[in-house]
């Protein structure tokens, strides 16, 4: 299974494992059925892809990048749903989605934690701490602390913002 002509930035598993999806800084993601070893959908941007991420349903996916931009797409036919602007200064580097769907996190260049309600498209927390840029995050299992690492070396933990 080759297909991406530059390397790959993220990779994120189906629960049933039959299929995943990978980011490159190609400007591509590709759906691919891991039962036959082929491509199921290719999605093309205009952008380096850093991050992608299945909703919980694994009906849709998210994706980021240097475009600033986060994108929802279609994982049947690969088609685009929304654009969001993710950042006023920098790529997003790194993303993750709550269990149930709900919020999604995105860290990147800009230095910025924020928390995004998934289904409005807002972001309803900001956490600001980072000297360097984001690379990564992830949510806790139990939704109460997001653990975020950039450039610089730092780990920051942060508590999960409450929700209302």
């Amino acid at each position: 299974m080759k297909e991406h002509i530059s390397s790959i930035s993220c990779i994120k598993i189906k629960k049933n494992n039959q299929e995943c999806v990978t980011a490159s800084i190609d400007g591509t993601c590709i759906i691919w059925d891991l039962v036959r070893f082929m491509r199921r959908q290719m999605i093309l941007a205009n952008t380096l892809f850093k991050c992608v991420c299945y909703h919980p349903d694994e009906h849709q996916l998210i994706t980021s990048g240097t475009d600033r931009k986060i994108g929802y797409w279609e994982v049947f036919d690969g088609s685009p749903i929304r654009d969001l602007e993710g950042s006023l200064s920098g790529s997003i580097n790194g993303m993750d989605i709550t269990a149930d769907g709900t919020c999604f996190v995105t860290g990147g260049d800009d230095h910025l934690v924020k928390v995004w309600d998934y289904n409005e498209g807002e972001v309803t927390y900001v956490g600001v701490g980072h000297s360097g840029s984001i690379t990564r995050l992830k949510i806790c299992p139990n939704n109460r602390y997001i653990v975020s690492v950039s450039a610089d070396g730092a780990i920051l933990r942060w508590r999960y913002p409450p929700t209302e």
